[in-house]
């Protein structure tokens, strides 16, 4: 039996028909039944669901870096630690050994260093000694010069007042009315100035050269006191870098003693436990893994062409299967640029606050992703009359009233169409009728017909 008969059973129904030999038979066109729905809203397309697993926002794997045994390990598995709370200890008593060593040989090349300050400030006062002497023997010239200078002067004045009494008396010979005598006794007295006088120089540029001597090496002296002392600086500048470097050799033997205390990186709950007291572990070798449980991740691999539907920050609402009677509310914390070439999957992380942690890692998760848009008008598509019209139902329920209207049609899924615009919710409208409609046909409301909400 198909709808047009039921709805025409059901029109009948509803009134009594007036039989062919009665004489009070109707002339009026019959009214059609039709079915009439409210419009309501909804979505066609379904949320998208992925699943995934739970995993700690954080995990560390705790490993030693230095070689030792394994004093104390005082956590277990499910413990709850702090940041920065000792977990585990070494023992370092051959890594405390190197500190002390290593300060030792600091100390003894401090020793060289004040050393070698020491020569310095030796070197440091032969320079100035040696400068004195320079100076003293530079004055001892110049005093020299001057007093030289003066007696070869004196020696030189000596000679020509020698020589001009001599010619003078030898004139006096020559002109008959002077002693030759005293004339050769003259000549013999300037000879013996002239000779003075060349004494005197020769003194003089001996003692000069003397003291000049005495000056160049005064100075070579203060020359090598310099060098000395750059010499002595040298060697501080060197004993000092050494220290410096052992310094370091300091630092980095009490660091590799403090690798010998093993703390927590973050607050959180103790997932592994690969040791324990007494076993011996090498640099490298892990002794505890340490997750951040305060907020978990969940990585889904979601396909490319759901990618419209997903954004960074988008809230999703998330279901897990231990906890089967509660939703939570997580974000999507990043999108992979990289899709799998093989699958074309897209991991994409999702964020969940888990204050109580209470959620532990490992559970199976499923992550609802909601559609884009609004929700639309929704209506059967056996409303659609002509692709793009419908009849929308007004007046009372006694009196109903036709009007064709246009809408604009957006997606078809199934037996469901998008009403984009042209029929608001709550609006009446004709879902069925048993016969071809038009805007003056008389209709009659079927038992199956809607009333709006009030």
């Amino acid at each position: 039996m198909g709808c047009g008969e039921i709805l025409e059973k059901n029109a009948g129904a509803q009134t009594d028909t007036p039989k062919a030999n009665s004489p009070h038979r109707s002339t009026a066109p019959e009214a059609i039944a039709v079915d009439v729905a409210v419009a309501t809203t909804g979505k066609l397309s379904r949320d998208l669901v992925y699943t995934g697993t739970t995993a700690p926002i954080r995990e560390a794997t705790l490993r030693g870096q230095v070689e030792g045994q394994i004093k104390t390990l005082a956590v277990d598995i499910g413990d709850q630690v702090s940041a920065n709370q000792t977990l585990v200890t070494l023992e370092d008593q051959i890594l405390l050994s190197a500190v002390d060593q290593a300060k030792a040989e600091k100390l003894a090349q401090r020793s060289e260093i004040l050393t070698a300050q020491s020569q310095v400030g030796d070197a440091q006062i032969k320079v100035e000694q040696a400068r004195l002497q320079l100076q003293q023997a530079q004055g001892d010239i110049t005093k020299l010069e001057t007093s030289l200078n003066a007696r070869i002067e004196q020696a030189q004045l000596q000679v020509r007042q020698t020589q001009a009494d001599a010619d003078r008396l030898e004139l006096l010979v020559n002109e008959g009315v002077g002693s030759s005598q005293q004339a050769e006794q003259a000549r013999t007295t300037a000879q013996q100035a002239q000779q003075l006088l060349r004494s005197e120089e020769a003194s003089a540029a001996q003692q000069l050269s003397q003291a000049r001597t005495a000056a160049r090496t005064a100075a070579r002296i203060l020359d090598s006191a310099q060098a000395q002392v750059k010499i002595e600086q040298q060697q501080v500048a060197a004993a000092t870098a050494q220290m410096n470097a052992q310094q370091a050799a300091i630092d980095q033997a009490k660091t590799r003693q403090q690798f010998a205390t093993i703390k927590a990186p973050f607050p959180g709950t103790i997932l592994q436990r690969l040791n324990d007291p007494g076993d011996w572990v090498q640099p490298g070798i892990a002794i505890l893994t340490l997750g951040d449980f305060s907020q978990l991740t969940i990585k889904v691999q979601v396909s490319e062409l759901a990618l419209p539907q997903i954004r960074p920050q988008q809230t999703v609402a998330i279901s897990l299967d231990a906890f089967p009677n509660q939703r939570f509310d997580g974000k999507v914390a990043r999108l992979s640029p990289l899709a799998d070439p093989t699958s074309r999957l897209i991991p994409v992380e999702i964020t969940l606050p888990n204050p109580d942690r209470r959620i532990g890692a490992g559970l199976l998760a499923r992550v609802r992703f909601p559609t884009n848009g609004p929700p639309t008008v929704v209506v059967p598509t056996s409303a659609i009359q002509n692709e793009s019209e419908l009849f929308v139902v007004t007046g009372p329920d006694d009196r109903p009233v036709l009007e064709r209207r246009s809408v604009q049609i957006g997606q078809k899924k199934g037996d469901k169409v998008e009403i984009l615009a042209g029929l608001d919710p709550q609006e009446r409208y004709v879902a069925r009728s048993s016969r071809p409609l038009k805007p003056d046909s008389q209709i009659r409301l079927s038992i199956l017909s809607q009333s709006p909400s009030p």
